[in-house]
């Protein structure tokens, strides 16, 4: 007889679960919270979603929990064997931007991905209940009690999803649930988040885009990470972009638990200081003509006008004041004040530690019979189709285990 399986959340993890279970020869119920599924998915990527990284390296993804157990996780899908997924079993033909390491839908459509995922579902027999939250998970003989005896099921996938974007349902209903079965969370925290701060010279700066290179220095000056990434953008309240988003985490972890945030420093076109010093003596002309001749116009004058030294020839210029000039150019300490908060966050940095999982079957230890998958789970990746690999890999771990026989 086939085993009765409720997946909770229809995201792309548990949309994946969902699927996998259901192939697997379970019969599956696929609760959703909201009226509709992978609301996430369809916001993606400027609603284009990058379904998948073109490279994939463990130290793209941060965890507070065994870097083995993730590793060993992820082997269980590589990526070429996910890419097939996509494109050969859901026939969702990808096509591949190299410049920005990600695989898109050809269509360039979101929707198109979410809608794969739903009729695969629906294809293999996936019972889907809008509009059906659950709030609470209770043990009881042979399963578990969903929502005070409302449902039932043999086995449970939860793939709920974490704090991040509120206003598609993502309010960490399900932390609640797990909390209630004394299965604590690590501190939790908007990850790959924008962040708030003056710009140089207190000028308005929104709008532009540069390529650049961040490091993040603690305060007793160790370098916590080195994104040599392309992607800054200032925005009307700060700076966010790939480059800022991939390490906002440092920040913003460090100031919600009350300690000193550490140092983010730009070079403002990603070379090191040795470039720019080598320019600052062999450049000729003046400081803006430098700086106008390797930034755009307004960030060079913004530049101007927060040093204390302002233009001058550079053949002029003393061996302190170009020091001083070099390390504006090549680590510049951004004004970070703040950050945006769950509304802007992509992901969860935090939640259920994977100490807590059998990693070959994604099974709480302390629960047999509920598996968890997805963004509930203290993982979380790059910019850049990272997160939704998580999903995929992690949603058919859980989903194939789900449905093994006894």
């Amino acid at each position: 007889m086939s085993r009765n399986v409720l997946v909770a959340g229809a995201g792309a993890a548990g949309l994946t679960a969902a699927y996998f279970a259901a192939m697997g020869g379970a019969r599956v119920t696929l609760v959703e919270r909201t009226d509709k599924a992978g609301k996430k998915i369809l916001m993606s990527g400027g609603t284009r979603c990058n379904v998948l990284p073109v490279v994939m390296e463990p130290d793209d993804y941060h965890t507070g929990s065994s870097p083995n157990r993730l590793r060993n996780i992820f082997k269980t899908w590589n990526l070429e064997a996910c890419h097939r997924w996509f494109t050969d079993e859901l026939g969702l033909p990808l096509a591949c931007e190299v410049e920005t390491n990600k695989w898109f839908p050809v269509s360039n459509e979101a929707r198109d991905v979410r809608d794969a995922l739903v009729n695969a579902c629906l294809r293999a027999g996936v019972r889907i209940l809008y509009d059906t939250p659950l709030t609470r998970l209770k043990p009881v003989p042979d399963g578990w009690s969903i929502n005070g005896g409302a449902l039932f099921a043999e086995k449970v996938v939860l793939a709920s999803g974490g704090y991040s974007v509120p206003s598609i349902g993502t309010d960490g209903l399900g932390h609640q649930a797990l909390a209630g079965l004394g299965l604590a969370s690590t501190p939790v925290y908007p990850a790959l988040t924008p962040l708030r701060g003056a710009h140089p010279g207190g000028a308005q700066l929104a709008g532009i885009t540069l390529q650049v290179a961040v490091d993040v220095v603690a305060p007793n000056g160790a370098v916590l990470a080195r994104n040599r990434r392309s992607g800054f953008l200032f925005t009307h309240t700060g700076f966010s972009g790939p480059a800022v988003l991939d390490v906002s985490h440092h920040w913003i972890r460090a100031h919600e638990a009350g300690e000193t945030p550490p140092r983010l420093l730009v070079s403002w076109d990603g070379r090191p200081a040795e470039a720019w010093d080598t320019d600052f003596r062999t450049f000729k002309g003046t400081v803006r003509g430098l700086l106008h001749h390797h930034l755009p116009a307004r960030l060079a004058d913004a530049l101007l006008a927060s040093s204390p030294h302002g233009d001058a020839p550079l053949a002029e210029l003393g061996k302190d004041k170009r020091r001083d000039w070099v390390l504006r150019m090549a680590a510049y300490p951004l004004a970070v004040a703040g950050h945006e908060g769950w509304r802007k966050a992509e992901v969860t940095g935090g939640g259920i530690p994977l100490d807590v999982l059998d990693p070959a079957t994604m099974e709480v230890r302390t629960h047999p019979g509920l598996h968890l998958c997805g963004e509930i789970l203290d993982v979380f990746g790059r910019i850049g189709g990272f997160n939704f690999y998580w999903a995929w890999v992690s949603g058919r771990l859980a989903g194939q285990k789900v449905s093994a026989a006894r």
